[in-house]
């Protein structure tokens, strides 16, 4: 597929929810043990009226203030979200109307939780290569913490709040993707009374404690760690084989890998199964969480805002999570790539602790 990220804009939740905070809920040693394998630090979490169209709205606006994009060359909007304003209309609609972009451009979502980013920019991708757009807006946002009991350790030390605004336009450079689904595992991430087979009744709301100390109603996501890490820890190396094998490369063809950040631990035990150098392993976690399908172009615009990207380079990616689902994307990263940029400050944060720094390096 011949087209280009060419620009990378994301906004985060307005709470910071350090490592103090989880120590008072759950105990120094349980808090500490969580963040000793997640490497999450602090999460950045959005109040109770935020929605992901909020955040959403941030992002964008940050590519369009900065001249990264203007409203008016948008054709194509897609919104991934799993969080979305309402369950009709689309989120994508509405944010047509707040973000000013005209009448004839197509907007819809997608709905595929932390998979979401390679799903989305493959679809952008067909569009421009088509010829239906020129110029697509996608976003990624997910506002997951709304959905945690505060007292579910196993979810709310891990999950932050944000959204990402990609730019996609056709190009001479090139984007190979691969893509999965395993349905017999939808339950072991879910919410159980989010939709029309179980509709929420009172009892849904009462609280219970699952054998591990867990917290939650049926109302609440509920997530099998156990599952999904072993889930992660096939799934990575195989879609990234695959990726790799279709287009005639090895690990040493590529400059940078970007895994969905859902924990430090689970990213690098499926990058040492890959024999990934660590110099080569980007992370973008400790001080904003697992922000669900946003992670992936966070950690991008991460690494152009550090330099940690030049035209030409091959960048890797793979995202898993939800359905249960997994996308992988091999990057030719581009030579109109204008730039990123975020309003968030993080001059105060946590240090990124040494074991995820050693991709940093320009």
């Amino acid at each position: 597929m011949k087209a280009a990220i060419t620009a990378i804009a994301y906004a985060t939740g307005s709470n910071r929810v350090g490592l103090d905070e989880m120590r008072a809920r759950f105990g120094t040693e349980t808090a500490d043990k969580i963040a000793a394998m997640s490497g999450i630090l602090e999460r950045r979490a959005v109040g109770a009226n935020t929605c992901a169209s909020d955040l959403a709205e941030n992002a964008a606006r940050l590519l369009f203030d900065n001249s990264l994009a203007s409203p008016e060359s948008i054709d194509l909007l897609i919104f991934a979200t799993q969080t979305p304003d309402y369950a009709m209309p689309s989120n994508a609609c509405i944010m047509q109307d707040r973000l000013g972009l005209k009448k004839s451009c197509a907007a819809f979502d997608i709905n595929l939780g932390c998979s979401q980013f390679p799903y989305a920019l493959a679809t952008a991708g067909a569009w421009l290569e088509t010829s239906l757009a020129r110029r697509a807006l996608v976003i990624t946002a997910d506002t997951a913490t709304r959905l945690i009991h505060p007292m579910d350790k196993s979810a709310v030390s891990l999950f932050g709040d944000a959204a990402a605004a990609t730019i996609v336009e056709k190009s001479d450079d090139s984007i190979d993707f691969v893509f999965g689904t395993n349905g017999a595992g939808y339950a072991d991430l879910i919410c159980p009374t989010s939709g029309m087979r179980t509709p929420p009744t009172p009892r849904d709301f009462e609280e219970y404690t699952d054998a591990d100390g867990n917290v939650r109603t049926n109302a609440n996501m509920k997530i099998d760690g156990f599952k999904i890490f072993a889930f992660a820890y096939k799934t990575i190396p195989q879609a990234v084989n695959e990726l790799l094998e279709k287009n005639g490369m090895g690990v040493d063809d590529i400059d940078l890998f970007v895994f969905h950040q859902a924990g430090e631990m689970m990213v690098s035990a499926a990058a040492d199964r890959l024999k990934i150098p660590p110099e080569k392993v980007y992370f973008k976690m400790h001080d904003i969480g697992n922000c669900g399908g946003a992670s992936v172009p966070i950690a991008l615009a991460d690494a152009a805002i550090n330099g940690r990207l030049k035209a030409g380079m091959k960048v890797a990616v793979c995202a898993f999570g939800v359905g249960l689902s997994w996308g992988a994307a091999l990057l030719e990263w581009s030579g109109k790539f204008a730039g990123a940029k975020t309003s968030d400050d993080y001059s105060d944060s946590p240090e990124k602790p040494a074991s995820q720094r050693r991709a940093d390096a320009k």
